[in-house]
């Protein structure tokens, strides 16, 4: 699908808005995540409660290609989140997105812990474990880890991840990426390291508020 002009104007407006720093604060939860192909937004609301559950709605557009036909009917998926443990070193958080369209819905429990929390550099670790339904009705049952390098002084992050799927071929990557200003980041990437290695540099925005 074309991009179309509203798209076009929020992947040039939305880097330039001052967006709150503290957006975890915030009773209303927006997200927007796009490049120069794609644009994703995340609406919902957090509660004022023990865990501060969240929910919301999410969608996305991609711009059609010579290889991908596009968008051509926006999904709508709904989502909810509740903190399990909100530990600064040690949070954990269990999640659910339904696709309405689609039927496929997927479960997850997410943990990061910190490594290492001195010096010029953080090193962390993020695991998930995601349970559910594809669009075709089949069960799938994902294990993620990566492992993330943060260098404040310059905004950098190395990471290098591994993903084991029920439905598909082991997949392990190495990334690195750098957070300019207006929300912008630059991120190369050479993808499944496993089997056939690519390399890709792409440029996206992110915005939460």
């Amino acid at each position: 699908m074309a991009r179309s002009p509203l798209a076009t104007w929020l992947l040039i407006l939305l880097p330039l808005v001052p967006w709150p720093a503290a957006a975890e604060d915030s009773a209303f939860l927006w997200a927007a995540t796009g490049s120069p192909d794609d644009l994703g937004l995340r609406t919902g609301v957090a509660l004022d409660m023990p865990g501060r559950p969240r929910l919301g709605a999410e969608s996305n557009l991609r711009r059609a290609t010579p290889t991908n036909s596009g968008t051509a009917h926006p999904p709508m998926r709904l989502w909810g989140e509740v903190d399990l443990r909100r530990a600064a070193a040690n949070p954990a958080s269990v999640g659910l997105t339904v696709d309405l369209v689609s039927g496929a819905a997927r479960a997850a429990l997410r943990q990061s812990r910190a490594l290492m929390d001195e010096g010029p550099a953080t090193l962390s670790l993020d695991r998930a474990l995601e349970a559910g339904r594809r669009t075709d009705g089949d069960a799938v049952f994902i294990a993620r880890q990566n492992l993330r390098l943060f260098f404040g002084g310059i905004d950098t992050t190395v990471t290098g991840g591994v993903v084991m799927d029920s439905a598909a071929p082991f997949h392990a990557e190495f990334a690195v990426e750098k957070r300019l200003q207006a929300g912008i980041k630059l991120r190369a990437v050479i993808s499944d390291i496993a089997h056939e290695p690519a390399a890709r540099v792409n440029a996206r925005f992110e915005r939460q508020w």
